[in-house]
């Protein structure tokens, strides 16, 4: 076993994901005894992609623990993370409600009843949450995301009551709570008072989140760069693997992905979808996704390894039988390694009104840090250049990729709807008109806006904040 052991230290210096996997993989097989080491090595695999193995790990780890309720609960942050979240919160259900604390309980089963659906039980959770630990900044977030706080007054006024409370806690959670209470006052129609709460937020977020506006540039540059339709039509056909199994639905934050992703995963093919995440680590393995690193990948691994790797990739994070929904922003930056080594894949770009997907941006907490939500003209410099990103590939990619403006699929659903089924390959279905009816796991910020019929509640909000949104309409503007 030491031996084992004594290999992983290479293996992390040189960034060799395979022998990562293979040596933790040894361990679990050889029951070998690593203690509270399991906990690290599961979460070393599940950045790597192994879901499977990750959950493994953390067996041994529940096993060596002797099956303590601590250990069973770090388990199931595992399974949350691995994307099993009804397995994680089953798993919470079974725990003593003071495990690890009666806060932290609370705010984990809130969180995954909320993301499941289960609405008022995540609410209950997450009230009790606050009550036992008032100065937690997320919890009130999560508490303002799970109720229509027009309707719901007593939690509307309780979030509010809370200001005193969190004027002195620390900026990583006083900016939650900001972010929750300008939506109580942004329900009210207290515009003043719901913007002035959420630029203090952002003003938080600011102090511990920095935007490098040059890197980013440099990001979408790179993304771009020497890709053009012959050289991805070269790679793509020489790729003899199936490859249509993820659906890319894509487009800035805010722009409706997480709609499209709804009514996709209404549909009786299609088994499961989310912000995955799987391309970063495809890319991680090419060491880049620009077409140089694409290039260089393929000619020492060729092309259907590259799908081998994917389809593993993929269905580590969606096991589940049927199609996949990948709607994670990150494929903005990827739609040229995506476009040539997975050539049957449906490619979708969600387009909005600049001013109300800005708005939209900026007042969200989002909940794993997108820095240049915290500043308005930030948010119009990363606009721009997801602006020029979705012009180029449109240049280039033509009808392959397709491209759906959120306010016309709001305002004409049934039509847009049958576009994005005929693109994708799918035969039209009732329930894919009717996606709020869908029970499925939603952890984005739009977890309470698809529960709802589709309406056009999404068109014009940031109207009654035009005065206050001036700094991005003239960095808009001007870029």
């Amino acid at each position: 076993m030491l031996r084992v052991v004594e290999q992983l230290q290479p293996a992390l210096q040189q960034k060799d994901r395979v022998r990562q996997n293979g040596i933790v993989r040894q361990l679990v097989e050889m029951h070998a005894p690593m203690g509270d080491q399991w906990q690290a090595l599961a979460n070393l695999v599940l950045g790597n992609g192994e879901c499977t193995l990750a959950r493994q790990a953390m067996d041994m780890f529940v096993e060596e623990q002797g099956g303590a309720p601590q250990a069973k609960y770090l388990k199931a942050a595992i399974l949350e993370q691995s994307g099993a979240m009804r397995d994680a919160y089953d798993l919470m259900c079974t725990l003593p409600r003071d495990v690890p604390d009666p806060a932290a309980n609370a705010y984990s089963r809130g969180t995954a009843a909320l993301y499941l659906g289960a609405m008022e039980e995540g609410r209950r959770d997450l009230e009790r949450a606050t009550r036992l630990q008032p100065r937690s900044g997320p919890a009130w977030w999560l508490l303002a995301m799970s109720a229509d706080l027009g309707q719901a007054t007593e939690v509307a006024d309780r979030i509010l009551a809370a200001g005193p409370e969190m004027e002195n806690a620390p900026p990583a959670h006083r900016a939650p709570y900001l972010y929750a209470a300008g939506k109580v006052h942004a329900e009210r129609g207290e515009h003043g008072s719901a913007f002035a709460a959420i630029a203090r937020g952002a003003r938080d977020m600011q102090s511990l989140r920095r935007y490098d506006r040059e890197a980013d540039r440099r990001n979408a540059l790179a993304s771009v760069q020497d890709y053009d339709i012959g050289r991805i039509r070269e790679i793509a056909e020489r790729q003899s693997e199936a490859t249509g199994r993820a659906i890319f639905v894509t487009g800035p934050a805010r722009s409706g992905t997480t709609l499209v992703e709804q009514i996709l995963t209404s549909h009786s093919t299609v088994g499961s979808g989310g912000e995955i995440n799987r391309l970063p680590l495809l890319a991680r393995e090419m060491d880049g996704y620009s077409y140089q690193a694409l290039v260089n990948y393929v000619r020492v691994k060729g092309v259907a390894e590259v799908a081998h790797l994917w389809d593993h990739l993929l269905t580590e994070r969606m096991p589940a039988p049927g199609r996949v929904v990948d709607k994670s922003l990150s494929t903005t930056r990827m739609i040229g390694l995506a476009a040539a080594l997975l050539p049957e894949a449906p490619l979708i770009w969600l387009t909005r009104d600049p001013l109300d997907r800005a708005w939209s941006s900026f007042r969200t907490f989002f909940a794993d840090g997108l820095e240049w939500s915290y500043d308005l003209e930030a948010i119009a410099f990363f606009s721009r250049l997801e602006d020029a990103l979705l012009q180029r590939w449109r240049d280039i990619l033509g009808d392959r990729l397709l491209v759906v403006p959120y306010e016309r699929l709001v305002t004409e659903p049934e039509a847009w709807i049958r576009r994005i089924l005929a693109h994708c390959g799918l035969a039209e279905e009732p329930q894919v008109f009717a996606p709020h009816e869908a029970e499925r796991l939603v952890t984005t910020a739009s977890v309470m806006q698809v529960r709802r019929p589709i309406n056009r509640d999404g068109i014009g909000p940031a109207e009654p904040y035009r005065e206050f949104l001036q700094p991005f309409i003239t960095a808009y503007g001007a870029y």
